[in-house]
Formats: structure tokens, sequence, C-alpha cells
């Protein structure tokens, strides 16, 4: 089992991938369960973000809206 996150985890996550990843790059990412089909994608809005407080993710092109940290799998 996966330990919980704790905010300031989930934060620091977000500002490591955004420093690594300004609005426009493009990056591979699991859009379902983990291991399914992988797919390229491009992020839109500038900035991860902790979604609800609880996930870290990032919006991205596609029809996806947005995924979390967790799900992507090359940048």
């Amino acid at each position: 089992m996966r330990k919980r996150q704790s905010s300031l985890e989930k934060m620091t996550a977000c500002e490591r991938f955004n420093v690594a990843h300004p609005i426009g790059s493009s990056i591979k990412v699991y859009p379902g369960v983990i291991g399914d089909r992988c797919v390229e994608v491009t992020i839109i809005e500038p900035g991860a973000y902790v979604l609800g407080g609880h996930t870290p993710v990032v919006q991205v092109t596609g029809g996806h809206g947005c995924i979390a940290l967790t799900h992507v799998v090359q940048a």
C-alpha cells in the first residue's frame, strides 16, 4: 500500500514538474490504468496543481482533461 502524500509533498511534486515541463511540452501518459495504452499529449495550462487538495495533476490535450502526475511516464 502506498503511503499518503502530505500536502507539502504534493506541492513539491507540482513545483518540480513545473520547473521541468513548461506549457507546450509534450509528455507521455497513461490516461487510464497504468500499464494500459500510453499516449503522447501536450501540456495546455501553465503549471501542475493539486486538484481538490488530494491529487497533483496537469492539464493536457487529447480530451483527457487533467492527468495525475503519477500517470506521467515520460517527459
